[in-house]
């Protein structure tokens, strides 16, 4: 049982004031307000040490500071705001959508540059300080970050995405009143700072400042390099294991920001250039400083403005004094205010009530019911302060279980469903997360599961909690009830092995069985709804798809359904049959003969039904309380039904599509189509005399299409033509299923009060089982419906869910419509289908179609503070239930939230929050432990056109007026088809040299950058203005089709710059393969990039900046493929078995931006003794990410789950990243002129390697073999 700290509990119930530590130098020690505190350098100061915050006031976390002679200026409530040195009152400056970040004084400080949005990107901005209308600088679709002003009056700024290494950095200035940036020499870096003589830039060559990781010691720590701009001499100044950043001048001090001191916290340090020596001058030891600025690099001491906990500080160098800066914001805070919020938008979790009539949903931490088309959402919670989850419908529907930390921790309540009465709350154990409930078929109890694995019950009315199963690989999975709910099944792993086995349980004694024998993936189990059959999925279809390349081969689409009879006295429904000639014995009476003339027409017929194989079927039937009026019906509907169509699309091929129509009044039809690439709605008409549907399709983010189609019979054909310009569609299908009654008959059939009691024989369980005849593929959610079929949802090609009917001699797999999830309700006539915010309603049987539930008004009033509180908290309970080691690093985890969330009340937007709780989990010291999303403010976002190219000035020329020259065009090797600019298109009259005068009619301005005039037109034909000597008026028009971003044009280009600088290096020997990650692309430019050099003496293999993504292991066995043999053939070269190896030596550069499965790669790559490791020590991330909850609002914390140990049973790796076997810095200074000392060694390395003989040597053709006698030669044996 987890027991709460009284101070922890104290901090979650919240009070009327908190007593906030901020964070100061020296020992941490708490002191009272103004107390004189002995500073570190010995100086004796008054410091504001305790500030009490009103949770009802206002807010006061200033962040990204900057600071002038007499003036900072900084970000509260995501906008910038200046003030008086000394503090005081703070005057607004700039306000547009979103966040505002790191403005930067201008050297005079008459102007502030920051990151801002005005017109629909992240982009650099310049404001008069006074006040005044803001200019754009840049155009740019990439995300600038701002370093800082030049003395000169540029600005310099990192990005991605504009030259040089595809996922790193690079620095850039450019003038301040607009116009083509200019890249710094150095290839890659950040946090670029100028000296006020113009010759020395201080940086680093990458930067990890907005990272979730503390105290971190790995390969990313950064570190601080000075490079001379005019001779290219180069200097690492600082070379501390952990972190050094943000580098500031003053004359020929270099003061920066590093964790190196006693306290592991980022304070402010200096360097003497001259003297080389490194001197800590702040002591902060609760909170780092963040985004620290530097004043006028004047004749005046050096002065720091920062961020520290929520408070803005100043320090001054020469008296070394810190002091913490007061400031009023005057007016409301707006952010503060109690808001309404549409709850609809951050629906996390549904279940549908027991009639189909009303879904119960977990939004924005509230317990809601929502109609399935008449009436109105109803809030059954309103907490801002607490989180209500997971929300699950019992089957009598009086109750809905959900979870609740109103507590303060996570507990099991019920309510009623119409929200009267008061909740019940189930469990008190304060104990782990806890995650999903199930409810028996008669509600006299459920199952909930929580984090552990553990899996319990509890009786609803004595509250009696019993734990009767565990999970050994994680949360336990979806169980299903028997229809008497005697017993229970469920998927999961037993031992050491991976292999799901199904499991029963047995209420009534206690006992579990493993039912299946774990040879292959066994999941999803179901009971039928007769107590008769249990079906689940399983791996157990071997036919292997084999490469083209290399005679690879892999299993997919394994899965196949499979039902096994519960009781040995259950029959197969497909036992073999024979219809055979019956006749009477002579001497029969014929009393007798008119007897049996009278009973059985068909005697086929009554055989059947005394099989019961066909009574289930008329029972159906009958049970319609109109079944011959709906027989009417669908003879007289030649619409409605689910037709399974091919929309043939020039360019793209046959798309198969199910569409779901409804025939209504007046001839007015509905429905909804859905493929593997689209899906939308339909509406329209149909004319019965021509039998023509007339339709329009609605595509969510898409087109609107015209569909014009022609019925005949159980057949239609047709054109559909979108709205865009797009190419059109022939569009052809067939009716597969039609309308299979009402659902308002099947409300009125009559229940079985008594439910027999099902009997198992455990004994032969598995040999029992029959694969059902349905096509193998990838299956799970396996439902049955109230007509006992069983439904499932069928993933990859031709998926969606699916109905299959067993009582059918002649079965086969029918479609339920478009789907990847769903939920039925207990009587099995209605299915819950999952849509993001828009679930819907449908029929449990084949067709498609449905409702949409009503999510419209779901308007929630939110007291921010309240539901901040509740995120902080939730964050950091998500860490502490699923982090790998239930030892948090060694960390108090409870005194770190005593130490982050009293900052919530000093937090004045989202924004904030995500800030604070960023900052929190850093504290675990951990490798992905990352934070994202939230309901944080939105901003516009406009689309850039970019033609793939990189530009340069071109000045106004005789009659020609200003423009920009194309210097060169983007694009990658020549056999790199799918990498081509616009302008490689044949026939495009624009290339290199060519001068663009105006895009549109909008002219090239020299003070703007080139993308200016591209500005919302990415995927649209623009026409070029170009000048032309030889044309009449001196230009010319050229049409171009822009595209929406250049990435994969310069990631191509840049490896084949290197591949084509390794060929020459090496005269042809050597080979040169990148692999930007371990995820799906990784793989594939690993497998694109391989074959084709496989046969190369030597290979280098380039994974610096790797992103990480799977286990590389699979990349690992592609190249530590051995040569086995030869075969010797007549009349054409031998083969080398197997195919497509490398048999020469290897190498492998990695760098210190390569992580995750970054790491693991050259760990395989020494492991497997493949060759060296050549670079810099990787980052150290191999903890992984296999999903945990999230937060009410959207925001997320994603938790390290499992982490990477060796066989020796110590930890490695993460945290310290892999070591270089020949460790290369990427010394700035050799690589100004586009040099890589760490490749060119790679090169060295592999060409000695090569002329040692390594690898794998040559095998000459033995002589032809001698069989003209007995046997074989003794060698040959």
């Amino acid at each position: 049982m987890l027991i709460m700290k009284p101070a922890i509990a104290a901090l979650l119930a919240g009070g009327a004031t908190i007593a906030l530590l901020i964070a100061m130098p020296s020992t941490g020690a708490t002191v009272s307000a103004s107390t004189p505190v002995e500073h570190p350098v010995g100086h004796s100061v008054e410091h504001s040490v305790m500030a009490t915050v009103e949770t009802e006031g206002g807010a006061s976390m200033y962040r990204f500071p900057d600071i002038s002679n007499d003036e900072i200026v900084f970000v509260y409530a995501n906008d910038l705001w200046r003030v008086p040195v000394e503090g005081g009152t703070a005057l607004p400056l700039a306000s547009p959508a979103g966040v505002e970040t790191i403005p930067r004084f201008s050297p005079d400080g008459s102007e502030v540059a920051f990151v801002g949005n005005y017109d629909g990107n992240q982009d650099l901005y310049v404001v008069p300080t006074k006040g005044g209308m803001p200019r754009r600088v840049t155009h740019h679709p990439t995300g600038e970050r701002l370093s800082d002003w030049t003395a000169d009056g540029d600005l310099l700024f990192s990005a991605r995405g504009m030259g040089g290494v595809p996922r790193a950095e690079r620095i850039y200035r450019v003038d301040a009143q607009g116009g083509l940036p200019e890249s710094l020499p150095m290839p890659y870096g950040a946090n670029a700072a100028i000296d006020q003589t113009g010759t020395w830039v201080a940086y680093t060559p990458n930067q990890r400042d907005g990272r979730t990781w503390k105290r971190y010691r790995g390969g990313m720590a950064s570190d601080i390099w000075v490079v001379n701009l005019k001779t290219g001499e180069s200097k690492r100044v600082t070379d501390w294991e952990g972190t050094d950043t943000m580098p500031m001048w003053h004359g020929d001090d270099l003061y920066y920001l590093s964790d190196a001191g006693p306290e592991h916290r980022l304070n402010l340090w200096r360097y003497d250039v001259g003297g080389d020596d490194h001197e800590q001058l702040t002591n902060f030891a609760n909170y780092d400083i963040k985004w620290p600025s530097i004043g006028p690099d004047d004749d005046g001491p050096a002065r720091f403005v920062f961020q520290n906990g929520a408070d803005l500080y100043v320090h001054n160098a020469r008296d070394r004094t810190t002091d913490r800066v007061e400031i009023e914001v005057p007016g409301a805070t707006a952010s503060l205010r109690p808001s309404m919020i549409d709850a609809s938008e951050f629906m996390q979790s549904a279940s549908i009530s027991p009639s189909g009539k009303r879904v119960a949903a977990g939004a924005r931490g509230d317990l809601w019911t929502l109609p399935a088309k008449n009436g109105s959402p109803r809030n059954l919670s309103r907490t801002s302060g607490a989180a209500e989850r997971t929300p699950s419908w019992s089957p009598d529907g009086k109750w809905i279980a959900y979870f609740s930390d109103e507590p303060g921790e996570y507990e099991l309540f019920i309510r009623q469903s119409d929200g009267q009465g008061e909740p019940r709350r189930l469990t008190d154990d304060m104990g782990p997360f806890k995650n999903a409930t199930w409810w028996a078929p008669d509600s006299s109890y459920l199952i909930y599961a929580d984090k552990t694995g553990d899996a319990h019950r509890i009786d609803i009315e004595r509250g009696e909690r019993t734990t009767f199963a565990h999970s050994d690989r994680g949360v336990f999975p979806e169980p299903s009830f028997s229809p008497d709910g005697r017993w229970i099944t469920w998927s999961a792993t037993t031992g050491d092995s991976m292999m799901p086995r199904i499991h029963l349980h047995d209420f009534d004694s206690g006992e579990t069985k493993a039912v299946t024998s774990g040879m292959f993936n066994d999941e999803s189990p179901v009971f039928d709804r007769k107590g008769d059959w249990l079906y689940f999925t399983s791996d157990r279809r071997f036919s292997p798809s084999y490469s083209s390349l290399d005679g690879t081969w892999i299993y997919d689409d394994s899965g196949v359904l499979v039902a096994v009879p519960l009781r040995d006295d259950v029959k197969s429904p497909w036992l073999a049959e024979s219809d055979e000639e019956e006749w009477a014995d002579d001497d029969a009476e014929s009393t007798d003969e008119d007897a049996d003339d009278e009973d059985d027409e068909d005697g086929d017929k009554d055989a059947d039904d005394e099989d019961g194989e066909e009574g289930d079927k008329d029972a159906d039937d009958a049970d319609d309380e109109d079944g011959d009026k709906d027989a009417d019906v669908t003879a007289n509907d030649p619409v409605s039904g689910t037709w399974e169509c091919t929309a043939s699309i020039p360019q793209m091929g046959d798309i198969p599509m199910t569409v779901s129509l409804i025939l209504n009044a007046d001839d007015l039809v509905t429905g909804t189509v859905s493929s593997a690439i689209f899906s939308g709605e339909l509406s329209g008409s149909f004319d019965p005399d021509s039998m023509m549907l007339d339709l329009m399709m609605i595509i969510e983010d898409g087109p609107t299409v015209t569909l014009e189609l022609k019925i005949d019979g159980e057949r239609l054909s047709g054109k559909g033509q979108p709205d865009d310009g797009g190419a059109g569609a022939e569009i052809s299908g067939t009716r597969t299923s039609t309308p299979d009654g009402d659902d308002e008959g099947d409300d009125k059939k009559d229940e079985k009060s008594d439910i027999d009691p099902v009997e198992i024989d455990l004994e032969g369980f598995e040999s029992r089982g029959m694969q059902l005849p349905v096509q193998p593929g990838a299956f799970g959610n396996l439902r049955i419906n109230h007509k006992n079929q069983l439904m499932y949802v069928r993933r990859g090609k031709g998926g969606g869910i699916k109905v299959f009917d067993m009582s059918d001699r002649d079965p086969s797999e029918q479609s339920a419509g478009s789907g990847g999830n769903f939920q039925i309700t207990p009587d099995g006539k209605k299915i819950l289908v999952m849509s993001g915010s828009n679930p819907t309603i449908r029929k449990a049987g084949p067709g498609d179609g449905g409702d949409r539930i009503v999510t419209k008004p779901m308007l929630v009033s939110v007291d921010p503070r309240a539901e901040w509180r509740q995120l902080v908290t939730d964050a950091w309970r998500i860490q502490r239930d699923h982090f790998y080691d239930p030892e948090m690093h060694g960390v108090d985890w409870n005194a770190v939230l005593e130490t982050y969330l009293p900052l919530v009340d000093q937090a004045a937007t989202r924004e904030d929050v995500s800030y604070i709780i960023g900052e929190m989990i850093s504290e675990l010291n951990v490798g992905h432990a990352y934070y994202s999303g939230g309901d944080e403010e939105s901003q516009p976002s406009m689309n850039v056109g970019m033609l793939g190219v990189e530009w340069e000035a071109a000045p106004a020329e005789g009659d020609r007026p200003d423009g920009y020259r194309i210097s060169r065009v983007l694009g990658g090797g020549d056999w790199d088809v799918d990498a081509r600019s616009p302008l490689q298109e044949p026939g495009i009259e624009l290339g290199e040299d060519d001068v663009v005068l105006a895009v549109n009619g909008v002219p090239m301005r020299l003070d703007h950058d080139p993308w200016a005039p591209f500005v919302g037109t990415a995927g649209s034909t623009v026409v070029l203005t170009v000048a032309d000597e030889e044309a009449d008026n001196g230009t010319r028009e050229v049409f171009v089709k822009t595209i929406s971003n250049e990435n994969t044009l310069r990631y191509r280009e840049w490896i084949e710059n290197r591949r084509a600088f390794v060929a020459e290096m090496s005269d042809g020997k050597v080979g040169y393969i990148y692999v930007p990650n371990t995820g799906r692309d990784g793989q594939s430019d690993l497998v694109r990039q391989y074959h084709g050099q496989a046969h190369m003496p030597a290979l280098v293999i380039d994974e610096r900046w790797n992103g990480g993504g799977q286990i590389p292991d699979r990349f690992i066995e592609l190249l530590n493929r051995p040569v086995t043999n030869y075969w010797a053939t007549r009349d054409s070269k031998d083969w080398r078995w197997p195919i497509g190896v490398h048999a020469g030596p290897k190498a492998m550069l990695i760098n210190g931006l390569a992580g995750s499965g970054g790491d693991m790669f050259p760990w395989l790559f020494r492991h497997n003794n493949l060759g060296p490791l050549i670079g810099t020590r990787t980052w150290g991330g191999l903890v992984g990410i296999s999903g945990n909850p999230g937060l009410i609002d959207g925001g997320y914390t994603a938790v390290p789950t499992f982490g990477f140990y060796e066989t020796d049973g110590t930890w490695g790796i993460e945290g310290h990243g892999v070591d270089p076997d020949i460790e290369v810095m990427d010394d700035p200074g050799l690589m100004l002129d586009g040099g890589d000392p760490q490749l060119e060694t790679a090169i060295a390395v592999m060409l000695e390697a090569i002329a040692n003989g390594e690898g794998l040597p040559p095998t000459l053709r033995p002589a032809s073999p001698d069989r003209s006698g007995m046997g074989i030669m003794e060698e040959d044996k």
